[in-house]
């Protein structure tokens, strides 16, 4: 799985990032609602979301939270277009760097934030990657959660989703505020980040499912012998797609699928001295 991120956990009184250039709309719940609606947000469960005030809780920034309403699972999304950054996206060198903070209502058992970011192709139908950062029931102060993802090739959608589970009482009170989503990392973890890619990454192929012919890619830290290879469903070894020696950095090739396989699930798997990694494609006739 293409995934090179950092996941950091503070309390406020922690030294937070610098962050700029912010893709998400309205990330603080501070645009007046239109027709009793967030803006730039849409439901997915629950139809009670709405801004609230703060107080009980007090707000992370600005005036208001997200704030799930009644429903007892709610989820509120937002959809990201990237496809402005295609061509850094697609030659494996654009990083997304999100940032949000969460917290509950003090109260036993608590309710639940919990944060997902998914990366998607330009239908929107092949998810490429995510990041589940977890569910979280801090009641004490906001709680920062972060990821520091590598974008897959292929994406030009990251949807953000805002999941809320009400344990107790009537009220969902799992909380979210100042949400960002930055295209590149943050310059006070930028190089502590990139001088700890020490491992091979294998992509997911692109496009997938696919028809006659997709693109696999991979990253690799050093210069070494390095072999892909495809096997079917039950492990057989089928053909060998990518043999010989590389530099360090960044390579891609195009694999054409032979005429003789039929549609079904193959797996193709990256070898490199001792490191080995393995992802699924889909061969559609």
């Amino acid at each position: 799985m293409l995934r090179l991120f950092l996941f950091f956990v503070f309390f406020i009184n922690s030294v937070s990032t610098t962050i700029a250039q912010n893709l998400i709309l309205n990330p603080g719940c501070e645009d007046s609602l239109i027709n009793g609606e967030i803006p730039h947000w849409f439901e997915v469960r629950g139809t009670d979301w709405q801004s609230r005030e703060s107080g009980n809780p007090p707000s992370f920034e600005g005036n208001n939270i997200f704030f799930a309403g009644v429903s007892q699972n709610a989820e509120l999304q937002q959809e990201i277009d990237v496809s402005i950054f295609a061509a850094s996206i697609d030659s494996g060198t654009q990083y997304f760097y999100f940032e949000g903070y969460v917290r509950s209502y003090s109260q036993n058992p608590t309710d639940h934030s919990r944060l997902i970011l998914k990366y998607l192709d330009l239908p929107k139908i092949t998810l490429l990657d995510s990041i589940d950062l977890g569910e979280n029931s801090n009641t004490d102060d906001w709680l920062m959660l972060s990821d520091t993802m590598l974008a897959p090739i292929g994406t030009r959608f990251i949807r953000i989703c805002l999941i809320s589970v009400r344990y107790n009482g009537t009220n969902n009170d799992g909380y979210f505020d100042g949400l960002s989503l930055t295209p590149d990392l943050p310059v006070n973890i930028e190089n502590e980040f990139k001088n700890n890619i020490i491992d091979f990454t294998l992509y997911q192929n692109h496009p997938n499912p696919f028809n006659p012919s997709t693109k696999i890619s991979w990253k690799s830290p050093v210069s070494s012998h390095q072999t892909i290879k495809l096997f079917d469903l039950l492990g057989r070894e089928i053909e060998t797609i990518v043999d010989g020696y590389f530099e360090s950095g960044f390579h891609s090739t195009l694999y054409i699928v032979n005429s003789t396989l039929s549609s079904g699930v193959y797996y193709y798997q990256l070898i490199a001295g001792d490191f080995f990694q393995t992802k699924k494609m889909i061969l559609l006739r």
